[in-house]
């Protein structure tokens, strides 16, 4: 058992044959440069939803971002079968997929009205150039001809066979040292006649606290073994730290505050978003707060469409603290950073002001955010630092069962289940 972390990974990705090169590489999403932004993925209708989509069904995957230009560009997408892990798998193309595997990306808007020019992209799957063959994870690849070597971005996705069903819930801890910090999850995977010869080696669980990938447990081996049924429910296997709400802040019309937002201002050809001052939570008691577990919405009040008539903006955080931290560095992070602590997001000290500060350029709409210690040592991710750690929390876990019998080729996703530990 371990947690899979992304800390510190700036990761160049290339192209599918580079990518068969780099098996061993655990890929990410991943944004080229200052000029692409705002890249979600997300079940078609439904803004809030994990990348998750059932193989064979009417459910389609949105994928959209914005490139910050006033002109289209002639971009391209790959779809890449990967392991468990997310490496990639051996697979041909043709195995995992019908169709072809280079497409152009020809579902794109410019902005309306906007003080900053972009392009809206949108890409959704399966469509008529892709069709799905076989359960697993998968990438998003997009490149820009003729240099198809080099990566601009990367979403990562699922879809999801249900073949087996998840029973799973979330519990306090026994553990002194965790039950007033912690959470555990205890779950039993129904087999549904799926032939597993050794539930060990064939069956492998990954559980993701909000579908973050810097908190992920998997290598969770089954406490005992029913006819038909894998049950997981050793004391203190399962448990994740239950870290804090998260902070959250909306722009979605510029007449009008929004939520924890104490000023906004145009100037130098744009809008400056100033938040209210943050404060450190960790010494603080849990407070629920109703958010997105991370997430970001792109949003204009009363527009038709949000995604090519949203402005962007930049938005000020400041956290008050009383002297800088040396043995850390301070980032502001969530679903928009890709739940990376990478440079544009790294906060730096007002020694004035005695306050961590930066400046991030947004899209309009709703946001949750917190702030992270990156440990200089270790690039471990340290949120409790600033937000402290409840049982009580709030959160979503995506429990994902993975199914590689001896002789197969590839890990089939056979079962997929979100459980959240307020609403269970």
């Amino acid at each position: 058992m371990q947690y899979l972390t992304s800390v510190g990974s700036f990761l160049l990705i290339l192209g599918n044959s580079l990518l068969a090169q780099n098996a061993n590489v655990a890929y990410e999403d991943f944004l080229s440069g200052a000029d692409f932004q705002s890249l979600q993925a997300f079940v078609t209708g439904n803004e809030v939803s994990y990348p998750a989509i059932e193989l064979n069904s009417d459910q389609t995957l949105t994928i959209q971002f914005d490139e910050l230009s006033s002109q289209a560009g002639d971009y391209q997408y790959q779809v890449i079968h990967c392991n468990s892990d997310w490496t990639s798998s051996d697979l041909f193309t043709d195995e995992y997929m019908s169709g072809f595997n280079e497409n152009p990306i020809r579902d794109y808007d410019f902005s309306i009205n906007t003080t900053v020019s972009y392009v809206n992209y949108r890409v959704a799957l399966p469509n008529n150039e892709v069709q799905f063959k076989i359960s697993g994870n998968y990438i998003f690849r997009v490149f820009k001809e003729p240099d198809r070597d080099s990566t601009l971005l990367i979403k990562r996705f699922v879809v999801y066979e249900p073949i087996t069903s998840v029973d799973a819930q979330v519990i306090r801890p026994l553990g002194i040292d965790v039950s007033e910090t912690s959470q555990e999850i205890g779950l039993r995977v129904l087999l549904h006649g799926l032939e597993v010869t050794d539930p060990f080696t064939d069956v492998n669980i990954y559980i993701a606290q909000n579908n973050r990938p810097d908190k992920v447990l998997s290598g969770i081996k089954p406490t005992f073994v029913r006819d038909g049924e894998l049950v997981y429910t050793m004391p203190g296997q399962n448990v994740f730290q239950g870290s804090n709400e998260f902070r959250m802040f909306s722009f979605t019309n510029i007449n009008r505050m929004g939520l924890n937002v104490n000023d906004v201002q145009y100037a130098d050809e744009g809008y400056h978003v100033q938040l209210r001052l943050d404060e450190s939570r960790n010494a603080k008691k849990y407070f629920w707060e109703e958010e997105m577990n991370g997430k970001f919405i792109v949003n204009l009040q009363k527009a038709a469409d949000s995604y090519r008539s949203a402005d962007y903006a930049w938005i000020y955080f400041s956290l008050p603290y009383e002297q800088p931290i040396l043995d850390g560095t301070v980032y502001v992070f969530g679903a928009f950073s890709s739940w990376k602590c990478q440079p544009e997001f790294q906060m730096h000290y007002n020694f004035d002001q005695q306050m961590y500060e930066t400046e991030l350029f947004l899209k309009q709409g709703y946001y949750n955010y917190m702030y992270a210690l990156v440990d200089n040592y270790t690039f471990q991710i340290n949120e409790s630092r600033f937000e402290g750690t409840h049982y009580q929390t709030e959160n979503d876990y995506v429990i994902y069962v993975y199914y590689h019998p001896r002789n197969g080729t590839y890990d089939r996703l056979v079962g997929y289940r979100v459980i959240n530990s307020k609403y269970q």
